[in-house]
């Protein structure tokens, strides 16, 4: 009668080793598919902004160079600016963590708002220089806002590879 009984305590422990081993595994699984979904979308989201970023600081140039911007470019600038809406919108789902959605809020919104910058006429090249000074100051905000966004999210992937879970 022990024998019968150590054998079903050695069977339900082999189920529940099992159970417990396939559940760790799937847990797993989740959470790398979750890190590289984030992963995937905070790259897509930086990619959307150095576009954007990069269209606008095209149409300044061809503005100082007397050339006005044609329809062409203020497709592409807003194509550019949909593109980042389209990325931000996919991180949003991806997680609701601020440690990551407040640093990506930010390197959307310093780059958009570069088109707030009132311009004003081109003189020699250049435009008036509150205008140039806020064009510079527009243009570190908007880097060192990308900077902190990468930055977070290598610390917040690291995070998920270690199995902390934020969200």
């Amino acid at each position: 009668m022990w024998a019968s009984v150590i054998a079903v305590l050695g069977t339900l422990a082999g189920v529940a080793l099992a159970s417990a081993t396939q559940l760790w595994a799937e847990r797993r699984t989740r959470a790398d598919r979750q890190r590289q979904e984030i992963a995937e979308s905070v790259h897509e989201l930086l990619g959307a902004v150095i576009t954007y970023r990069k269209q606008y600081w095209l149409s300044i140039a061809d503005l100082r160079e007397g050339r006005s911007q044609s329809r062409e470019d203020r497709v592409a600038l807003y194509r550019a600016r949909s593109e980042v809406t389209r990325a931000i919108d996919r991180l949003a789902l991806a997680t609701a963590d601020p440690a990551l959605r407040t640093p990506a809020s930010a390197a959307v919104w310093s780059a958009i708002e570069l088109a707030d910058i009132p311009l004003g006429p081109v003189t020699d090249g250049r435009f008036a220089d509150e205008v140039e000074a806020a064009l510079a100051e527009g243009r570190e905000r908007s880097r060192n806002a990308h900077t902190v966004l990468r930055n977070a999210a290598t610390v917040y992937i690291q995070r998920l590879s270690r199995g902390v879970r934020r969200d």
